[in-house]
């Protein structure tokens, strides 16, 4: 919990809380119990708007003013368990132009003097890039384990087969038609085996195809 004092209209405390909120590149604002916003800044306008089609400011209730308000109206639970004392994150997710967005919203609760919630200070980043960081590596370390199952089992099968019918090849009569049926064998389990070497080696180049997709995205952003 946080300590909270409400300054003043006009107060210098208001207007270095303002300035301090401004300042920041992510979506900032704080809301009483009502859920009214006291204090927000650009970020939070303009993110707003990509959802309501218009700005928030302060003397706006974020859960009720008019608008479709669908996509805030989830945060209503949120709201309720900050103001009950409960610091938390949640991570959203938005389909913005046929693209998936990510944001991590912060509340905290905000405590008087006297010791009660009065406000809560919200805080959003937009965690997209991260996510989808971690999306390709649990994709990675999917095929990478699909590829040690190959290996362990798969492979290790037609290995052992070759190994046992080497064991029956008669090395001293090269005529012996065992030989020819034996050869047959191999021949099989070869092709069996070649099929699985294969299969290694298209997850491989999964990985570094998405490997180099990752890294090209990282370098435009």
């Amino acid at each position: 919990m946080y300590s909270f004092s409400a300054p003043g209209a006009g107060s210098a405390d208001e207007t270095n809380l303002r300035l301090l909120i401004e300042s920041m590149d992510d979506p900032v604002w704080l809301v009483d119990a009502s859920c009214t916003i006291l204090q927000c800044n650009s970020a939070f306008r303009n993110w707003v708007s990509h959802f309501i089609g218009k700005q928030l400011v302060p003397g706006d209730n974020v859960l009720n003013n008019g608008e479709d308000q669908t996509y805030f109206h989830k945060f209503d639970m949120c709201y309720r368990l900050a103001l009950a004392g409960k610091a938390f994150k949640t991570v959203e997710d938005q389909l913005i132009h046929g693209v998936t967005h990510y944001t991590s919203v912060s509340f905290k609760p905000l405590i008087d003097d006297n010791g009660q919630v009065v406000a809560v200070s919200c805080f959003a980043r937009d965690i997209t890039e991260q996510r989808q960081h971690l999306f390709h590596i649990e994709r990675q370390n999917s095929t990478l384990r699909e590829i040690a199952f190959i290996e362990s089992h798969k492979i290790r099968g037609p290995v052992a087969t070759i190994l046992g019918l080497e064991q029956f090849f008669n090395y001293k009569d090269l005529t012996d038609p065992v030989n020819r049926e034996i050869m047959e064998g191999v021949k099989t389990v070869t092709l069996e085996l070649d099929s699985f070497i294969r299969e290694v080696v298209r997850l491989s180049n999964e990985i570094d195809r998405a490997t180099e997709q990752d890294a090209s995205e990282g370098s435009a952003q």
